[in-house]
C-alpha cells in the first residue's frame, strides 16, 4: 500500500456508520427529553455504541479482550485518496440535484419538510405549536444534527432566513457523509475498490429502479411515473432522496450493517436509529432482523452452542436498547394524531379489489422487482435473504396504512435496496461474455460470439436500463423547475412553518396537518412523561 492509499477497517468503517445514524437520537435526547430523562438515555446510547464497538474501550462484558486493528488486513477496504474525494464529490452533487440543501429545484414534498425544518431552527426544543395545542411529532431524525448549526446562526442574527440557509449547508453537509458512507460500505461488500467498479456502483445505485416505464406502456410521463400502477409504489432511490431523504438514508445504512455483522448483539440498537428515521422502513428492517436472528438460532443450535446464543440476544446493548432508547422514540410517534387516530385504519387485502386489481398487483410485482429477481435467481438460491426480500415486497401492496400508500412505498425501503444488492452483486461478479471453451470444432465467429454471450447478464443490464428511466425523469424534473421557476423556488417552500391559524394551502385537508403533528399533546404519554416544557 502507497501513501496515496488509504486502507480503511470494517471496524473503524462500522463505527463512523453508527455514530452517523445514531447522532439523531442524541440529539432528540438532550432537544426533548426531560433533563434526567435525557441523562439516562444518553447514557444508554453511549453505553450500547462503546459495547457495540469490539475495538472499543470497553469492547464487551462477554469479550475478554477487543480485537486488534490491522491496517495490512486483507479485508480493509484499500482505495486511493483521488477515488474517495471524487466519491465524495459525487455523491454531494447528486443529493444536491434531488434537492437536499436547497441548492437546487425541490420536489412537491418539501413544502412541508421545509416548515417542519424551518421550526426546528426557529422553535425551542420541543417544538410546540401553541396556536392550536399542538407539538411537532415527525420523522425528524435526519434534520436535527444540521439544525443545531442552524438555530445558532439564527440565535446570532436573528433572522430566520440565515439560519434556514445554514442549516441546509450542514444537512447537506451531513447527507454527504452519510451516503458517502453507504457508498463505501457496498464497495466493501462488494469487495471492489477500483475506480470502474467503484463508478459503476454508484451509477448503479443512482439509477437503480423497477421497470415503471414498462407499466406506463412507454409512454413517458415527467410528473410521476410511478404511479403506473393507480394505487401503490416501489419508489427509486432517485425518488426516495427527491421526495423523502429524511426516511431514506438511515435505513439504507442499517440494512447494510445488517449485512456485514457477525452477530445479532447490536441489533436492537441499529434499529432504534432506523425506527427513528421512520416506522415504516423500521418493519422492512425488522423483517430482516428476525429472519437474521432464526438463522443465527439454527446455527446456534447445530453447533449446540445455545448459551452463546442467548449471551448474544441478552447483550447489554440489546437490553440497554429496548429498555432506556425504545420508550421514548415509540411513545414519541405514538403522540402523533394521524398514527394515533381511529380514523387510521390497516387492512389486508383491499375489500374493494376486482379481477382487474389482482391482475395489475401481479404485473406490479413483475415490473418493480420480480424478473429482476428471476435473473439473478440462480446465483441467489441459497440465500435466505432472497426468498425473505420476495416475500416482503410481494405482501406489502397487500396492506393499506397512511396516506398513498405509504405503507407499501415505504416500508419497501430495506426490501428494494437488498434487490439492488443482489442484481449489483451478480454484475460485479459475472460479464457479459463467458469464456471460450476449446472444442476442437470449427464455428463461425457469429456462432462462437452467440454461444458465449451471458444472456442473463444482458438481458438484466437492459431491464435496468428500463429501469433507469424512473430516476432519469426525477433528475430532469429538477432541471425544469430550475429553468422554469429559478433555483430559490417559492411554490417548494410557501407554507413556512407550521405554527399557523389556517391553512396557506387551499387544496389541502384541513388545518392543522395531523400528518406531522400532535394535537392535544398533554394528553399523550411522551408529552406527559417524557418531553420537558
Amino acid at each position: 500500500m502507497n501513501k496515496k492509499q488509504l486502507s480503511i477497517s470494517y471496524p473503524f468503517l462500522r463505527r463512523c456508520a453508527l455514530i452517523f445514524v445514531l447522532l439523531p437520537l442524541f440529539c432528540f435526547f438532550l432537544g426533548w427529553l426531560k433533563w434526567y430523562w435525557a441523562v439516562i438515555t444518553c447514557i444508554a446510547l453511549v453505553l450500547c455504541m462503546l459495547l457495540a464497538d469490539p475495538n472499543g474501550k470497553i469492547g464487551g462484558f462477554f469479550k475478554k479482550k477487543a480485537v486488534p486493528e490491522k491496517p495490512d488486513d486483507p479485508d480493509n477496504l484499500v482505495i486511493s485518496a483521488k477515488l474517495l474525494t471524487l466519491i465524495v464529490l459525487i455523491t454531494c452533487a447528486y443529493l444536491i440535484f434531488c434537492g437536499v440543501g436547497r441548492l437546487w429545484a425541490q420536489s412537491d414534498d418539501y413544502l412541508w419538510r421545509n416548515a417542519i425544518f424551518r421550526d426546528l431552527i426557529t422553535h425551542d426544543w420541543p417544538v410546540y405549536y401553541d396556536r392550536y395545542d399542538g407539538a411537532l411529532s415527525y420523522y425528524i431524525g435526519a434534520w436535527l444534527p444540521a439544525a443545531i448549526p442552524g438555530k445558532i446562526a439564527f440565535l446570532l442574527t436573528s433572522d430566520s432566513e440565515v439560519g434556514f440557509r445554514v442549516g441546509n449547508i450542514f444537512i447537506l453537509i451531513y447527507y454527504t457523509i452519510g451516503l458517502s458512507i453507504l457508498f463505501l460500505l457496498l464497495m466493501m461488500y462488494f469487495k471492489k475498490t477500483d475506480t470502474k467498479n467503484v463508478l459503476f456502483i454508484i451509477l448503479g445505485f443512482v439509477f437503480f429502479s423497477g421497470m415503471d416505464i414498462v407499466g406506463k406502456e412507454f409512454k413517458v410521463d415527467y410528473d410521476h411515473i410511478e404511479w403506473w400502477a393507480r394505487s401503490y409504489q416501489y419508489s427509486s432511490f432517485t425518488t426516495c432522496l427527491c421526495w423523502v431523504f429524511n426516511q431514506s438514508l438511515i435505513p439504507w445504512i442499517c440494512t447494510m450493517l445488517l449485512l456485514h455483522e457477525k452477530t445479532i448483539s447490536n441489533f436492537v440498537l441499529i434499529g432504534m436509529a432506523c425506527l427513528f428515521a421512520g416506522p415504516f422502513p423500521f418493519i422492512g428492517f425488522f423483517i430482516y432482523c428476525v429472519a437474521i436472528g432464526i438463522k443465527r438460532l439454527a446455527e446456534m443450535i447445530k453447533a449446540k452452542n445455545g448459551k452463546l446464543y442467548l449471551q448474544e440476544l441478552f447483550s447489554v446493548s440489546n437490553i440497554c436498547s429496548i429498555l432506556f432508547i425504545f420508550p421514548a422514540v415509540g411513545t414519541y410517534f405514538t403522540s402523533n394524531t394521524m398514527m394515533s387516530s381511529q380514523n387510521s385504519k390497516t387492512f389486508f387485502l383491499p375489500p374493494t379489489w376486482v379481477y382487474e386489481n389482482y391482475v395489475l398487483y401481479f404485473l406490479f410485482l413483475l415490473i418493480e422487482f420480480g424478473i429482476y429477481a428471476l435473473l439473478v435467481l440462480l446465483s441467489n438460491k441459497r440465500n435466505y435473504l432472497f426468498y425473505v426480500t420476495l416475500l416482503q415486497l410481494s405482501v406489502f401492496p397487500l396492506f393499506g396504512l397512511g396516506i398513498h400508500s405509504d405503507f407499501t412505498m415505504r416500508a419497501s425501503i430495506p426490501g428494494i435496496f437488498m434487490m439492488f444488492v443482489f442484481c449489483y452483486h451478480y454484475l460485479l461478479n459475472n460479464s457479459a461474455l463467458i469464456p471460450a471453451k476449446k472444442t476442437g470444432v470449427k464455428e463461425t465467429f457469429f456462432k462462437r460470439f452467440v454461444s458465449r454471450v451471458n444472456i442473463l447478464y444482458v438481458t438484466l443490464v437492459l431491464l435496468l436500463t428500463l429501469g433507469a428511466v424512473t430516476p432519469g425523469i426525477e433528475l430532469w424534473r429538477g432541471v425544469t423547475r430550475v429553468r422554469d421557476r429559478g433555483i430559490d423556488d417559492y411554490l417548494s417552500d410557501c407554507i413556512i412553518t407550521l405554527d399557523q391559524d389556517s391553512n396557506p394551502l387551499p387544496h389541502e385537508e384541513a388545518w392543522p396537518p395531523t400528518n406531522f403533528v400532535a394535537v392535544n399533546y398533554e394528553n399523550t404519554l411522551f408529552f406527559k412523561v417524557f418531553a420537558k416544557r
